[in-house]
């Protein structure tokens, strides 16, 4: 079996670190979250983060918990 990936973790690195706590479950949604928060952060000075933040913390969960799956 290979490594198990903790679905807590995942939110609480994701809830504190953002895009970059992403890296521990999903690398291509972290690159993909960053740029998102980099390009709507600064068109929307900071307001789209409280969408993005949440939809981040879910995309890392999910990735977590399938990545135990298989």
């Amino acid at each position: 079996m290979g490594n198990r990936k903790s679905v807590v973790l995942s939110l609480v690195l994701t809830f504190f670190l953002g895009p970059f706590g992403m890296l521990y479950s999903t690398v291509p949604g972290a690159l993909v979250m960053l740029v998102l928060y980099v390009a709507l952060g600064i068109v929307t000075l900071g307001w789209a983060l409280a969408v993005l933040h949440p939809i981040a913390m879910i995309w890392g969960a999910v990735a977590a918990d399938r990545a135990n799956r298989y």
